[in-house]
């Protein structure tokens, strides 16, 4: 070969590796986004590892980092205002980009500073709650994606025809079983400010939920209602509303036949459909009517953004894995438990678009379409005040009493 060829081809050849070097040299490391989500989902540790090994392949320039549930579980995120503020404010080892938070905190870290208006653009349809949930003084602060209220599951078609407490307890008694008839934690330092919100609403759709967070005692006539649910939740002289059981005893006690129906959250239907406690088509779910009437209320779980995400390249991250997270694509594999395996339980979690309930295996689900027309036009759980009340304890006191369970 001519030498001055072989040189030429030898200079082309540095050039060309050279540029490669150059450009491989340019890129910049994949965005490291920090993201805590919400901890008490079944299955939980699969959901966490599909979810970053899915999300990075559609965007390999971001390095999703999600808290491990049982951390999260240690330090709940999504209810500890303090942790979490401290989380989203601080630099620190600990400290997050995105944590999805109940919404009844929300008025504690906007209070703090630990938070800054965000939201997903385009066309996503979200439930009219939870938009609700997430908007404080006309500006969104979060982007929506559990919702969550309470129900009442059951092996009785008359569930879904009750419009009072009085008709749902009356439902329950014509089973004329020698199982109790009603099974339920509502004793909870969060659970009984939203169960008693839920009754109070029932019962006075057209009043101030403030107003009754900030009253010294429960309304006599809400009050009254749920009295007749704590001696529904009692036989043999145990209370099964709360106080010496919790859920996973009144699951297991309803899959079983012990109970004609169990009241608590719509993913309560995993485990109860996990342990055999009856097919999809012999489940009956209805918005839990504890007052005068049935207006359904929901509270909802959001992302929130750390007031620390400031630059274009966290943003645009932090965006990029809203819009993933919500949508329907993956709202159908984390609600049908498909990352689990195709024969998995459905996780039975609400989502917060309008959308997810009717799309692909979600929208064929028999239960999930009970879901959808029992959310349908509920309202959202007040983003502030329930803090408060929660910390004054003068609410779940007083539950308490009217409950039975002291």
């Amino acid at each position: 070969m001519n030498r001055h060829k072989s040189l030429w081809l030898l200079g082309l050849g540095l050039l060309i590796a050279g540029g490669w070097q150059a450009v491989g040299s340019s890129q910049e490391e994949p965005f490291r986004l920090k993201v805590a989500l919400y901890p008490w989902v079944p299955d939980a540790a699969s959901l966490v590892e599909w979810i970053e090994a899915d999300f990075e392949s559609k965007n390999p320039d971001i390095d999703l980092v999600v808290r491990s549930p049982e951390q999260s579980n240690v330090v709940d995120l999504a209810y500890d205002y303090d942790e979490t503020a401290a989380a989203l404010i601080g630099n620190g080892p600990d400290s997050q980009h995105l944590v999805e938070v109940d919404t009844v905190i929300l008025d504690r870290l906007i209070a703090a500073g630990a938070v800054q208006p965000f939201q997903v653009g385009g066309s996503v349809s979200f439930l009219p709650a939870a938009l609700e949930a997430v908007t404080w003084e006309g500006t969104v602060y979060g982007v929506p994606h559990w919702t969550c209220g309470y129900f009442v599951i059951s092996r009785m078609q008359g569930v879904r025809q009750a419009g009072t407490v009085a008709e749902l307890l009356s439902a329950l008694e014509a089973a004329g079983t020698n199982a109790v008839d009603l099974v339920g934690d509502l004793d909870g330092s969060w659970n009984s400010i939203v169960v008693y919100l839920d009754a109070f609403r029932d019962t006075y759709p057209g009043e101030s939920m403030l107003d009754a967070l900030a009253a010294d005692e429960l309304e006599s006539t809400v009050r009254d209602g749920l009295a007749r649910v704590g001696h529904a939740c009692t036989v043999a002289g145990r209370n099964y509303c709360g106080g010496e059981g919790d859920d996973d005893e009144y699951v297991e006690m309803f899959a079983q036949g012990d109970a004609d129906a169990l009241i608590g959250y719509s993913e309560r239907l995993h485990p109860i459909l996990d342990e055999g406690g009856g097919a999809q088509g012999n489940l009956y779910v209805a918005s839990a009517t504890l007052g005068q009437g049935d207006q359904p209320m929901l509270f909802t779980d959001a992302l929130v953004l750390s007031q620390n995400c400031s630059t274009d390249r966290c943003r645009d991250a932090a965006s990029e894995f809203a819009a993933y997270y919500v949508s329907d694509e993956v709202f159908e594999v984390v609600l049908m438990s498909l990352d689990v395996g195709e024969s998995a339980v459905p996780r039975y979690l609400l989502p917060s678009t309008t959308s997810a309930f009717g799309f692909g295996k979600v929208g064929s689900d028999p239960l999930y379409r009970q879901l959808w027309q029992e959310v349908d036009g509920a309202v959202s759980t007040p983003n502030r005040g329930i803090p408060e009340a929660r910390d004054a304890g003068v609410i779940r006191a007083d539950l308490k009493q009217a409950l039975g369970l002291e």
